[in-house]
């Protein structure tokens, strides 16, 4: 199992955090997941490419720390 830690910008309320969040656990390659409003601990499966991907398409920003 790979961690995966992201900066993230561009989240300014709980909404934003629910949405990435969501994202996340519903994919079969994410085991956990923790969002905060400046970063994102992925546990899983899922690239740190592929989580930068995913927030991109949600409209908010991220980098590997």
């Amino acid at each position: 199992m790979a961690k995966v830690e992201l900066e993230l910008l561009g989240l300014t309320c709980s909404g934003c955090i629910n949405k990435v969040t969501e994202a996340f656990i519903t994919r079969d390659d994410v085991d956990q997941v923790e969002v905060t409003q400046h970063s994102a601990h992925i546990d899983g499966r899922i690239s740190a490419a592929e989580a930068i991907a995913l927030i991109d398409q949600l409209g908010f920003e991220a980098e590997e720390v």
